[in-house]
């Protein structure tokens, strides 16, 4: 991160106004990496260090919290985060664990690269939560396929990307050879932020190096009897490339359960919706409906009956996301009044 500028790194004037809002004191920086102990972030000059999240920010929801990307005001006169500012992008999943809690990725994203690679990771089904989440974010997805270099036919699995939604870009690569990431580089000016989501194993570090032009991240070899790759990435972490953007990687997820992400499953299906318009019935589940234009639709071939269900399975896992979510939020807020209410009383109680 050494001399990088604040435009570099994704200062952008959505940002620059929000600082009204705020004592003039306080200084900007971006968190580069989330890690157990706190962030280490960066600020103007481009030094990074590590600022610690107080207690006052638990006590907050996940998506209140700061992640990697998020844009901070640190106070200078003892390095401590003073605010949170507020973001343009934030991609985000349910947590694995199954509690409903919600997990960010990254915050203030311009450009999305998706990426999975030509052997048994490829998964048309997982690129598509991806680029659900990623769309409902606003996000630009680009699809990246790696491994090409290995693949008997790497058209196969460009193909099939191809079929997920034309107006996605794919971009078929060799991660190692820097003239194969050429295409990439036009996601990769001055002042954007890039995040890489993706499996383990699928190149995703070896990716941030080439761009980069050195070695930022370690890699690490994929296994031969499955393809999969072990987790070289063990948080997230942002990176400055040549051209002044910078890039942000994570651990590789191998479950991704949206979250919220209504907007983007639709935008993504909508070959879907558009086909739904046209059965008998404006309530069609597309099951067993006379004059469904859907079902039809997969029976000619038009429509690819994984897509379908992968719609059908994303809309289910939305709705229990944003009910679980909506349930989390009313029991935080009901816990905040609980305190409030305690401390007011404790506060009568010491004054007496």
């Amino acid at each position: 991160m050494e001399d990088a500028t604040l435009e570099q790194m994704g200062w952008k004037p959505v940002f620059q106004q929000q600082l009204v809002d705020h004592d003039e004191a306080l200084q900007p920086a971006r968190v580069i990496a989330v890690q157990r102990s706190g962030l280490a972030i960066s600020p103007a000059v481009g030094e990074f260090r590590e600022v610690a999240i107080g207690g006052r920010w638990y006590q907050l929801t996940p998506e209140e919290r700061p992640t990697v990307g998020d844009w901070l005001l640190i106070d200078p006169a003892d390095g401590a985060l003073a605010a949170l500012l507020e973001r343009t992008s934030l991609i985000k999943r349910l947590s694995p664990g199954g509690t409903g809690e919600v997990q960010l990725i990254a915050a203030n994203i311009d450009t999305a690269f998706i990426v999975t690679s030509c052997n048994e990771d490829f998964s048309a089904s997982r690129l598509e939560r991806y680029m659900s989440a990623v769309l409902d974010a606003d996000i630009q997805p680009v699809i990246v396929i790696t491994k090409t270099d290995l693949a008997d036919d790497p058209d196969v699995y460009v193909d099939e990307a191809r079929s997920l939604g034309s107006h996605i870009p794919i971009e078929p690569v060799n991660a190692l050879d820097e003239t194969s990431l050429a295409g990439l580089r036009a996601w990769c000016a001055s002042g954007q932020s890039i995040a890489l989501l993706g499996s383990s194993g699928v190149g995703k570090s070896t990716l941030v190096n080439t761009l980069s032009g050195e070695e930022v991240q370690e890699t690490s070899a994929i296994r031969e009897d499955d393809g999969k790759g072990r987790h070289t990435t063990t948080h997230r972490s942002a990176h400055l490339l040549p051209e002044g953007g910078i890039i942000l990687d994570s651990p590789g997820m191998r479950e991704f359960q949206i979250a919220d992400a209504s907007s983007g499953v639709r935008e993504l299906f909508d070959d879907i919706d558009a086909l739904a318009e046209r059965c008998r019935f404006a309530d069609c589940a597309h099951g067993t409906e006379p004059g469904c234009a859907v079902r039809d639709a997969v029976t000619s071939g038009e429509l690819d009956e994984r897509r379908l269900e992968n719609y059908f399975k994303l809309q289910r896992e939305e709705q229990y996301a944003t009910e679980t979510i909506a349930q989390r939020h009313a029991r935080s807020r009901e816990f905040g009044k609980r305190v409030k209410a305690a401390m007011k009383v404790r506060k009568k109680y010491d004054s007496d």
